[in-house]
């Protein structure tokens, strides 16, 4: 939907307030204005090697490619300048992992994106699949194209569709907005306008009434994802919203699961708080979790914040018992003696105990909307 203000990216903006209302994507009309360059400017060489090619052929190579007849996600690479390819070669593929030189993304987000002006303000009519593959393109150019990502939205809403034709793009959607966010992307794997257009899109599953493994896409979706870029909020946070919408999903493999993660990026507090999260729907986890993570930080010194924050507040949050908290404390005293004399990370330990000590009765537990 185009709500109130400027919608738009660096490339062009649209006022909301040209908008035509239809029901159909074909007829909407919007009145471009010029905005700033784009963010990341082209050198003259790259400006000159643009104005060569095909650039109708290299839009469709790499269209067809983010759009594969399997159900398999896409590891989605970009090359730079010291990959060059054949002139009349667009992309590498081998099975599911495509590798797209850089100047050849640009020449076909040149051609997707006039073929995209083109349809806005009227001058030529564009099929659905056109339109597809020409927000594909721009959105793998620039994942925060907004006005990219509100156009599959109408596209998706639109569909005159029987069920199974709504549930086959629905599902091919997914695929295309999940191989993005899993690709080795940077600023896709973070990026709030995927983000929110997958949440979107798991609200169409429900309303269409189409079902999906919210499990598994945690795993092979959140995990993955947060992965590919540490500290990834929106990744967590749309985890927890898929664990709250399918509790059922929910087990414990699945807390096994985020707890190795966890392990394997101890100062990644995001995974943490989500570990945490987990942990208020099976608190008989908590103090085997707590035992763990307590046993890890004094075997491998284990100084980081982050760790220490989930600890403190498992530790207060009444889930473990016993002598947890003595063993918190001895733990903490000899990692900080061993830190005192050789650097700083000691006075993350030293805040721990005095959080603790100074509110016994209070607890800081992420719930849903919570930090991730």
């Amino acid at each position: 939907m185009l709500d109130g203000g400027w919608i738009g990216t660096g490339t062009h903006r649209l006022d909301h307030q040209s908008t035509t209302t239809s029901t159909s994507c074909s007829a909407i009309h919007v009145r471009l204005r010029p905005a700033r360059e784009m963010s990341r400017a082209l050198d003259e060489k790259t400006k000159e090697a643009i104005k060569h090619g095909d650039h109708a052929k290299v839009f469709d190579d790499i269209a067809t490619a983010l759009s594969p007849s399997t159900n398999t996600l896409l590891e989605i690479e970009l090359l730079g300048q010291s990959h060059q390819l054949a002139p009349d070669v667009a992309l590498l593929q081998d099975g599911s992992c495509i590798a797209i030189p850089k100047i050849r993304l640009v020449q076909a987000f040149v051609f997707a994106r006039r073929a995209f002006t083109d349809h806005v303000r009227g001058d030529k009519e564009c099929s659905d699949e056109r339109l597809r593959k020409a927000t594909a393109i721009m959105l793998l150019m620039d994942p925060e194209h907004l006005t990219a990502a509100n156009t599959r939205k109408r596209l998706l809403m639109n569909s005159p569709a029987s069920a199974r034709e709504t549930a086959e793009i629905l599902r091919k959607e997914k695929l295309f907005v999940d191989s993005l966010l899993t690709s080795r992307l940077h600023r896709h794997t973070k990026s709030p306008v995927l983000w929110n257009h997958r949440r979107w899109l798991m609200g169409r599953f429900g309303t269409c009434a189409v079902t999906f493994d919210a499990a598994k896409d945690l795993r092979s979706v959140v995990l993955v994802s947060a992965e590919r870029h540490g500290r990834n909020y929106y990744a967590w946070s749309h985890g927890r919203q898929l664990v709250s919408l399918h509790p059922h999903d929910a087990s414990t493999a699945l807390l096994d699961e985020v707890k190795k993660w966890c392990f394997g990026h101890h100062d990644d507090v995001s995974g943490w708080m989500f570990a945490l999260f987990l942990l208020r729907r099976f608190p008989e986890e908590a103090a085997s979790l707590f035992d763990e993570t307590l046993r890890l930080a004094e075997t491998f010194h284990w100084r980081n914040e982050s760790v220490w924050y989930f600890l403190r507040n498992l530790l207060m949050s009444g889930l473990v018992e016993g002598a947890a908290e003595k063993r918190f404390r001895s733990v903490r005293e000899g990692l900080q003696q061993d830190a005192r004399d050789r650097n700083a990370k000691g006075k993350v330990l030293e805040q721990a105990l005095h959080w603790i000590t100074s509110y016994p009765a209070e607890l800081v537990v992420p719930r849903q909307d919570a930090e991730g």
